[in-house]
């Protein structure tokens, strides 16, 4: 049947309305002889509406493809009805240039002349806009530390990822949040110690992060910081050389208290005792990783005492010696050589008694 001429704008603005859009990015002939390719758009994605009108020769049938992007597929719908002579290529929900970056901004897609065969490619430019927040990889990272680890060692790396195309909106900037005086993060997201850990203080360290783009959109995460060491597998002992000598050797005692013990060692914490003497603590462990019980390894101490302190003194030199701290304040204990250990309030009570006597 014959539509007449001036019926067709009313048609086309009553078909542009039904669909949502009262604009048409392109007015295209399809051609069924020959593949045609077509470029255009350069649109900020978000887009809703009527993207192509195709005007279609008498007798043809279409359909939509796009076997190069799956996913863009979902995007659109072609909407002809056989025969018809007009076509039209609409979005089904918003166009997202974050889904195809690998086409570099680009929305592939083609219009196929089910008569011939015929392929015509279309490549819709999108612009990305920044509408993604950086998101962490976890709400919680959770580490478990020396509290021996050094100053400037990381601790953890955390990441965040901007699902943005643009690499100026998917930069991603750190922070710890508020400003932590022992933690600092740098910019590829590793957080540095900045002073020493002190878990005698505080059982853990807990702070959050937040991960930010150009525009200040923000995720944000929580990062917990633990002692490896249970501290009731911990045993100390007091060791008759000055603090900082045991504390910058920290490795080579460990290594003779393992010789000593024929266990595995790992020193929790070097700390300063009586007269700036050390106080070393730590857990042993047998060769298949299982933690020996505190009492267990006292006993071996007090049974093996001699090659212990035989190894501490290859290490600190001939007068090393030790005893064992028996739960009490190492800043309250008088060491005695043999590894004997008496508390200085009950020395004072005995040396009062003798004085009365």
């Amino acid at each position: 049947m014959f539509t007449p001429c001036r019926v067709w704008p009313v048609l086309l603005l009553g078909f542009c309305f039904i669909h949502g859009s009262w604009g048409i990015l392109a007015n295209t002939i399809i051609n069924c002889q020959s593949p045609a390719n077509l470029e255009y758009g350069n649109i900020d994605e978000g887009y809703t509406g009527t993207l192509e009108l195709i005007t279609v020769p008498r007798g043809v049938s279409l359909t939509l493809e796009s076997p190069s992007c799956l996913a863009c597929r979902s995007f659109l719908e072609l909407h002809h009805i056989p025969l018809d002579t007009l076509a039209t290529v609409i979005t089904t929900k918003p166009l997202d240039a974050d889904i195809v970056t690998e086409y570099n901004g680009f929305f592939p897609y083609s219009i196929v002349c089910l008569n011939s065969g015929i392929i015509n490619n279309r490549t819709l430019g999108l612009k990305d806009i920044n509408d993604n927040a950086p998101v962490f990889e976890k709400d919680v990272y959770s580490v478990e530390v020396s509290q021996l680890l050094p100053v400037g060692s990381l601790v953890v790396k955390v990441k965040a990822i901007d699902a943005d195309v643009t690499p100026v909106y998917n930069t991603v900037t750190y922070n710890i949040n508020p400003p932590s005086d022992t933690f600092e993060v740098t910019a590829d997201g590793s957080v540095v110690l900045k002073k020493p850990l002190n878990f005698a203080m505080t059982s853990f360290y807990s702070f959050n992060m937040t991960a930010k783009d150009i525009d200040i959109l923000s995720g944000t995460t929580t990062v917990i910081v633990s002692d490896e060491i249970d501290t009731r597998d911990v045993v100390e002992i007091y060791i008759n050389q000055p603090f900082n000598v045991v504390k910058n050797k920290v490795h080579e005692t460990e290594r003779a208290l393992e010789m000593g013990l024929e266990l595995l060692v790992k020193i929790r914490d070097v700390s300063r005792g009586r007269q700036s003497n050390a106080v070393v603590s730590f857990i042993a462990r047998q060769t298949n990783g299982t933690t020996v019980p505190p009492e267990d390894v006292k006993s071996n101490l007090k049974n093996n005492k001699q090659r212990v302190r035989t190894e501490l003194q290859r290490v600190l030199g001939p007068k090393a010696d030790f005893g064992i701290v028996e739960g009490l304040d190492p800043n309250l204990v008088l060491y005695v050589n043999l590894g004997v250990v008496i508390p200085v309030a009950f020395a004072a009570f005995v040396f009062i008694l003798v004085r009365q006597v």
